[in-house]
């Protein structure tokens, strides 16, 4: 019984992991700059471009081999599309 307590705090970290691999569409990275660039570093990533233009939010992150591109809403920051990368290759 003593190992279960031990063994599911450690499991539920395991399969929470995947969920953190990148944003969801729906999900809030934060309407400025800062707020966005903190979100995606709790995630691995790190921010490269940012630009608000026309109601929407342009931003472009890196992750080793992988790349973000992600549109989102300027007064929300809530994620409406997101487009990844492996190095120069395909989009996924």
């Amino acid at each position: 019984m003593r190992g279960l307590f031990i063994a599911l705090p450690i499991l539920t970290l395991t399969l929470a992991q995947p969920a953190l691999a990148q944003p969801r569409l729906g999900e809030v990275i934060g309407p400025d700059r800062p707020r966005a660039e903190a979100s995606l570093a709790a995630q691995g990533y790190r921010l490269t471009e940012f630009e608000a233009e026309h109601g929407r939010l342009e931003i472009k992150a890196v992750k080793g081999e992988e790349r973000l591109e992600i549109l989102a809403e300027a007064k929300t920051g809530k994620v409406l599309k997101v487009e990844a990368r492996k190095g120069r290759g395909e989009r996924q």
